[in-house]
């Protein structure tokens, strides 16, 4: 074995190949012994230190892979450093690219992509983020109508709905006046669980459906809004306007319930 000032024949990539091989090692095994990489191995190999993020990556890995072959590291530390310094001359002396003709960095494409969808967010929000949505106001009439006489659905419906005073507010019928103005376009939905009955009034008190509604029928209106809406046995009414839902469960305690639905 060589000395501590002395040299092996040949780069300490090719002293570390060449003992491996002798040693019958594989480079998988070689990088499981030393905690490496199999392509760190290899670099080490090539005697290609660009492969780590400085030379004393190299240097270390160098002593760690000579040891593991019961060699004297210190001869290929030497080399290493040559080969180091003699990296770090050529890189001094290679002409300075002039800056007009940079190349592009490889990632260019990806900045450029994240870039233009940077402006398309940033137009939307422009656009669609300035425009605060409409809060949907649902006010729960208080007048009074005379108790429904007959409701056409099912006996068992019906014997819920008029079985006591309290299982609906009573219905009263709107004012005959319209109101002044031409109101605001809306699209009001009603899709039923159980036969409901249901009266739709549009801003100028038109009436635009009234009476019992079918298990399972979906209705959709364009009206002019707010909107007065009467139904028996809302809970099994899912209902819209204007794409947002009407919800009364905090608003009413009966099964009955007349109210005006607008967006403020």
């Amino acid at each position: 074995m060589p000395g501590k000032d002395d040299y092996y024949p040949g780069p300490p990539g090719s002293v570390l190949y060449e003992a491996r091989i002798s040693a019958g090692k594989s480079v998988l095994e070689t990088a499981e012994a030393l905690n490496l990489l199999n392509s760190y191995v290899e670099a080490l190999e090539n005697n290609d230190y660009s492969r780590f993020n400085s030379p004393l990556f190299a240097r270390g890995y160098i002593k760690s892979y000579a040891r593991y072959m019961g060699l004297d590291e210190a001869p290929l530390l030497n080399d290493c450093d040559r080969i180091c310094r003699r990296e770090e001359v050529n890189k001094e002396q290679q002409p300075v690219r002039p800056q007009g003709i940079a190349k592009a960095p490889g990632n260019a494409p990806l900045i450029t992509a994240l870039l233009i969808s940077l402006v398309i967010w940033l137009v939307a929000v422009w656009i669609y983020g300035g425009k605060p949505e409409p809060e949907l106001a649902i006010n729960v009439l208080t007048e009074r109508f005379d108790p429904l006489k007959t409701i056409n659905v099912e006996p068992s419906l019906g014997e819920v709905l008029l079985g006591s005073e309290s299982a609906m507010s009573k219905l009263v019928t709107p004012s005959e006046q319209p109101p002044k103005g031409d109101g605001t376009p809306a699209v009001v939905k009603f899709e039923f669980s159980e036969a409901v009955w249901l009266e739709l009034r549009d801003f100028h008190n038109n009436v635009v459906v009234s009476g019992v509604q079918e298990k399972g029928e979906k209705l959709r209106f364009d009206v002019q809004g707010p909107v007065t809406i009467n139904m028996a046995y809302w809970p099994a009414v899912s209902s819209e306007y204007n794409g947002q839902k009407i919800e009364l469960k905090t608003l009413v305690n009966s099964n009955a319930v007349r109210v005006q639905v607008g967006e403020l």
